[in-house]
């Protein structure tokens, strides 16, 4: 009876221990294993250095010929180049070494190495040989100076042995030299005291645009005959260091004191008081307002006047107009001028806008507005101002 309550009692037994509590994994033990991981973080420096280039664009010869308190707007190209210089070229990072085995190890000196053959240093803050534990992992930091941007490989290897086993793990990280950590003047203000930016909201030249075009305007205007240099600079400063830079460019402006130059009927209609350009004072000697002989409109309002289906009599008074402001403003005239402009006020002074005209009487009128077209265009006479 008790051989096989023995029995009995041995088979209960090894049955308990043959079974794990509910819901604990057993441990099954792996020998000795390490694993290393890296990290690189490039670094680098990109400093930009500018240059500036300023052209006249309008008017493209760079001169100018104007009457006596006529205005010309100037056009101006200020040109912005920037060149990149990267330098200062480093990488950083860590290397972690895991003992992912279920014995200590003993690990050697771990080396770094970049794959354009440079030796990086490691400081992981303890002496080798060094016994990492089981499950435990041992962290080292580098920075590493470089001599250039070439895109390079990082490796990290360890050395290791344990329970009567050894060998060596390794890591690797690339890298590439792409986008800069530090930027030194990567933008720019551009700035013009004497002119006025036309395209763009500011003269600001964003960080990463190395070719920027900005357009300036200003007017330009002498009241009195002679010969002039019209000077203009725009300057830039860098948003780092605050470096400055100019360029310059010139318009040489001649008012003419004998003779004086000629206007087309565009530029009296658009310089009157009503706009939109600046206005020409010359203006003031016939007034814009006033009664153009019996036609029942203004001198403006003739002037701004279609003469659609080829109607003569505005043709001749608009080329008749702008000739007798040109002649207001200092110009000289011509004996066919004189006689264009006689003939004119006669035929004026007879016909009104809508009356019916034979065709001879049209063909004279649109003759005359031809000889009055050449001398405000500068073809006759003392030739044309600019525009």
């Amino acid at each position: 009876m008790r051989y096989w309550y023995g029995i009995l009692l041995a088979v209960g037994l090894l049955g308990a221990c043959s079974q794990a509590p509910q819901g604990v994994k057993p441990q099954v033990a792996v020998g000795a294993s390490v694993t290393v991981e890296k990290t690189a973080v490039p670094k680098f420096k990109r400093t930009y250095r500018w240059t500036m280039e300023k052209k006249v664009t309008d008017p493209a010869s760079g001169t100018l010929t104007l009457a006596p308190g006529q205005s010309y707007l100037v056009k101006y190209a200020v040109y912005l180049v920037g060149t990149p210089t990267d330098s200062d070229f480093q990488v950083e990072g860590t290397v972690t070494i895991k003992n992912t085995g279920s014995v200590d190890v003993l690990l050697q000196a771990p080396s770094d190495t970049l794959s354009t053959g440079e030796t990086v240093a490691l400081n992981c803050g303890v002496s080798f040989p060094y016994t990492l534990p089981a499950g435990q992992t041992l962290s080292c930091t580098y920075s590493q100076a470089l001599p250039n941007g070439q895109s390079r490989t990082n490796t990290a290897t360890v050395n290791w042995s344990g329970n009567g086993e050894s060998g060596t793990a390794s890591g690797q990280a690339s890298f590439a030299f792409t986008t800069p950590t530090q930027v030194v003047d990567g933008s720019v203000q551009v700035s013009d005291p004497s002119a006025t930016l036309v395209n763009a909201i500011s003269g600001i030249t964003p960080e990463g645009v190395i070719s920027q075009t900005y357009f300036f305007e200003r007017w330009v205007s002498f009241d009195r005959c002679g010969e002039y240099q019209v000077d203009n600079t725009a300057t830039f400063t860098t948003s780092t260091t605050r470096t400055q830079g100019s360029a310059s460019a010139t318009v040489k402006v001649s008012v003419p004191c004998a003779g004086g130059c000629t206007l087309t009927q565009g530029y009296w209609k658009t310089h009157s008081r009503y706009g939109p350009a600046p206005y020409d004072d010359t203006w003031a000697k016939i007034g814009e307002d006033t009664p153009f002989f019996i036609s029942g409109q203004s001198y403006y309002q003739v002037l701004w006047t279609s003469p659609s289906g080829g109607n003569a009599y505005y043709i001749l008074a608009h080329q008749y107009i702008a000739a007798k402001l040109n002649i207001l403003n200092g110009a000289t005239t011509t004996p066919e001028v004189d006689a264009a402009l006689a003939w004119a006020e006669g035929f004026f002074g007879t016909y009104k806008p809508t009356d019916s005209l034979s065709k001879a009487l049209a063909n004279q009128a649109k003759g005359y507005a031809a000889t009055l077209d050449s001398y405000n265009n500068g073809l006759i006479g003392p030739g044309h101002c600019s525009e």
